[in-house]
């Protein structure tokens, strides 16, 4: 079932129609400032191809923070740049060195706000995908991060 899984995602990822930047986030230590423990942002390896200089479609976390709060609500928004636009996408969070071949490589829960727009996955429930293929320029989740202990996520 998990190689299933992980095939899966992999196709979702390819079928998909754009390529987006994914956004990386390090849990906030509760001291506040970081003491090294995965006080960074990572950027995930991009999929598909991309015309050179173009940037058409961003994955955005509201207030672009650098780390998380574990519990805490965050609004994510892929946007297109016109005149782009997407009809198919697949967003996921995974803890950071993860492939999603397990349910404990996923972390915090998505929240779909439009399901007009959005809807879970129906083989991969962690994952977020369009509910119908249609031109998009924007669309919208809300993200909660997973508890303290988690570290790295990678929105993606």
């Amino acid at each position: 079932m998990g190689m299933y899984l992980h095939l899966l995602l992999l196709q979702c990822c390819f079928v998909s129609n754009f390529v987006c930047n994914a956004v990386a986030f390090a849990e906030e230590p509760a001291g506040g400032r970081s003491d090294g423990y995965c006080g960074r942002i990572l950027r995930a390896q991009m999929q598909g191809t991309r015309r050179e200089g173009h940037h058409e479609f961003r994955l955005r976390m509201e207030g672009d923070p650098e780390t998380y709060l574990p519990g805490s609500t965050y609004r994510v928004v892929l946007l297109a740049s016109s005149p782009a636009y997407f009809r198919g996408f697949t967003l996921i969070a995974l803890k950071e060195g993860r492939e999603g071949t397990t349910d404990d490589d996923y972390a915090g829960q998505f929240q779909i706000v439009d399901d007009e727009d959005t809807q879970f996955m129906t083989n991969c429930p962690p994952a977020v995908t369009e509910s119908t293929p249609r031109r998009r320029t924007r669309i919208q989740v809300i993200w909660t991060a997973p508890p303290s202990g988690t570290g790295c996520i990678i929105l993606k």
